[in-house]
């Protein structure tokens, strides 16, 4: 069955129920051969960007990582309307179809149906859906397909700082910091594109930090990083492999937390500054 949820806006926006039973939109027959993001390539009208593994990136939405199920959602309540962010449809068991929602797609005027019996209409204002969706996530093959970036950074957090990626001697610079150990022959050639874009955001964080706040995140990876071992002695961490440095960048970037009910350790899919 096919639903269309709406997400509300607000610091705890939840999914609302919209519409079911129905093709809100339809799936291109052009997704057989994305381009990987690049800022300089100018898409042709037949052709989308892709992102494969988009589960396992940093800014993969919570809807997208479990089974979907309708009945978590409430049906939506006229007042919800002021408040829609964007709209998600789950169509065929497979696809998730997002539509970013400006005011522009609102409209507030009056108007009339195109019919024998034409009836003017002054209170029911109307959301214009898209031709093409401005994102489509297929949940089997594990990929996001998109045109615009730009219209896709309020629906997945931090996607827009996603290619922004360290050069091999940023990855070196880093790798040098005294809160490292390399082990295992590990090093800057051995760090893939993934831990480059890790590595590229967590600069930025970390070189904020006071020595104060660089001896407290330290204590903070030590308590959610078990199999990150830490030198007390030297202060630094043993970083042999891509997964090593991978729980050492979300340390970095706090990602980890603990329920207050329940004291239960969890890692945050993704970060959104409120």
């Amino acid at each position: 069955m096919n639903h269309l949820l709406a997400k509300k806006t607000g610091r705890n926006g939840e999914y609302v129920k919209m519409i079911s039973d129905e093709d809100i939109f339809n799936l291109p027959d052009d997704l057989d051969n994305p381009h990987e993001y690049d800022t300089d390539y100018k898409l042709e009208d037949d052709e989308w960007f892709g992102i494969e593994d988009f589960s396992e990136t940093d800014f993969c939405i919570d809807i997208l990582t479990t089974d979907f199920n309708s009945a978590e959602y409430n049906q939506i309540a006229l007042a919800d309307y002021n408040r829609l962010k964007y709209l998600c449809s789950y169509q065929d068991n497979q696809y998730y179809y997002f539509q970013k929602l400006s005011r522009s797609q609102t409209i507030r005027r009056k108007w009339f149906t195109i019919s024998n019996q034409p009836e003017i209409q002054n209170d029911n204002p109307i959301i214009i859906l898209k031709e093409l969706p401005d994102a489509i996530y297929d949940s089997e093959e594990d990929i996001l397909y998109f045109k615009k970036l730009t219209s896709i950074t309020t629906i997945f957090s931090g996607i827009g700082t996603l290619y922004r990626e360290a050069t091999q001697e940023d990855t070196e610079q880093f790798l040098e910091n005294e809160f490292i150990n390399l082990t295992d022959d590990y090093d800057a050639s051995k760090v893939k594109k993934a831990n480059r874009k890790r590595i590229a955001m967590a600069m930025d964080t970390f070189n904020a930090f006071n020595p104060q706040q660089r001896n407290s995140i330290y204590d903070y990876i030590k308590e959610y990083c078990n199999d990150l071992e830490f030198s007390d002695e030297d202060r630094n961490f043993n970083i042999g492999s891509e997964e090593n440095l991978k729980q050492l960048m979300y340390g970095i970037e706090q990602r980890y937390y603990t329920t207050p009910i329940g004291n239960e350790k969890r890692l945050a899919n993704s970060i959104t500054t409120i």
